[in-house]
């Protein structure tokens, strides 16, 4: 009789041990998935990559008219992908190429910002000073609140200012503008405008004869007028030149991801004569307006979706879900394991006297 109690007693115990174990280790699985698992998914892998192609206009210069010409259609695609990886810094190649009337131009650049926040990372050898502006991605969970974009044109950050709430492709987003009116710094875009004006001008292009200069400001009224003539009276026979960019950036980012979903510019270039306080626009070069195609935008929206799924299972449902089934299983074995009642032993033992054994 005593053997076939101590028989019991030891299956429950055996089975609610096995319950706790289990439960024990759901629960540490469940902080494994939140505090593990989850921050390495959501890190920029090491072998991302990402081509986005854009529609749109140039004009250029017309010598006839020296006014911009009726615009051509054209189109360009920049391609990003992570080239390496040292813990939680990435370095990444971005290559954009338009393809103009005037021929192919293409930005070169490589960045190096942190895996997880997408903000630039400082004293990484061999890559481009991204002037803290954005390359790649705002934060997760953006606010509302102003930040900068990198500017390959001026070598500078481009403040955009959010504008308002829109609805892309099933993703909320936020939409942001900004403007900027700065020199042009890009290698070979400096280089390129200043061979095109200097052919025409009979100059290496960084400067501007004083009588070039003085045609274009002769038919100019009033006491504007005035004062752009008595300066270039002032001046010597060669004006410095100066190339402006005005640049207009529109970037939406999904609100949860804080990830691009649509970007687009519209920049026009112009040629200043610099009188020292205050340069002159003189002429408008050209002028580029770009905005990411339909198919590049469907498919940012359908990555931005399918990636917010994947995080909020693993970071969320997953690890709830494993943690409910845990408690259950702690539960489960603290009542198989507890100690059978007294009352049920000898009831037992009544029945067994009352047989005549």
């Amino acid at each position: 009789m005593a053997k076939r109690h101590t028989d019991s007693s030891t299956a429950r115990k055996s089975r609610g041990t096995g319950f706790t174990i289990s439960g024990l280790l759901l629960v540490a699985l469940a902080a494994l998935t939140v505090f593990v698992i989850a921050p390495k998914l959501t890190q920029l892998p090491g072998d991302f990559t990402s081509t986005v192609t854009y529609d749109g206009e140039s004009a250029q210069l017309d010598p006839a008219t020296l006014q911009l010409g009726e615009p051509t259609t054209i189109d360009a695609t920049r391609k990003v992908e992570v080239t390496k990886t040292d813990g939680s810094t990435a370095v990444i190649h971005s290559v954009s190429t338009a393809n103009l009337p005037t021929g192919e131009s293409v930005t070169d650049k490589t960045y190096a910002i942190n895996r997880t926040d997408y903000q630039q990372v400082k004293g990484v050898d061999g890559v481009d000073d991204q002037a803290g502006g954005m390359v790649f991605s705002h934060v997760r969970h953006p606010s509302k609140k102003p930040f900068t974009i990198y500017d390959g044109t001026t070598d500078a950050a481009q403040k955009v200012t959010f504008v308002r709430e829109e609805t892309i492709k099933g993703r909320k987003a936020y939409y942001f503008e900004g403007e900027s009116i700065l020199p042009v710094k890009a290698e070979g875009t400096l280089e390129t405008l200043q061979a095109s004006v200097g052919k025409s001008m009979d100059t290496d292009g960084t400067v501007l004869p004083n009588d070039k200069v003085a045609s274009f400001v002769s038919l100019i009224p009033g006491a504007k007028g005035d004062a752009l003539r008595a300066a270039v009276a002032a001046a010597g026979p060669e004006i410095p030149a100066n190339y402006i960019s005005t640049n207009t950036t529109k970037i939406w980012i999904d609100a949860e991801l804080g990830s691009p979903v649509k970007t687009g510019q519209d920049q026009t270039i112009s040629l200043y004569a610099d009188f020292g306080e205050k340069p002159y626009p003189l002429l408008d070069l050209n002028n580029l307006q770009l905005m990411a195609d339909d198919a590049s935008v469907a498919r940012l929206a359908d990555t931005a979706a399918s990636n917010a799924f994947k995080i909020s299972l693993v970071q969320t449902y997953v690890p709830i879900g494993l943690a409910v089934l845990g408690v259950l299983l702690l539960a489960a074995g603290a009542f198989v394991a507890r100690p059978a009642r007294k009352d049920d032993a000898v009831v037992e033992d009544r029945e067994l006297v009352g047989s005549g054994r």
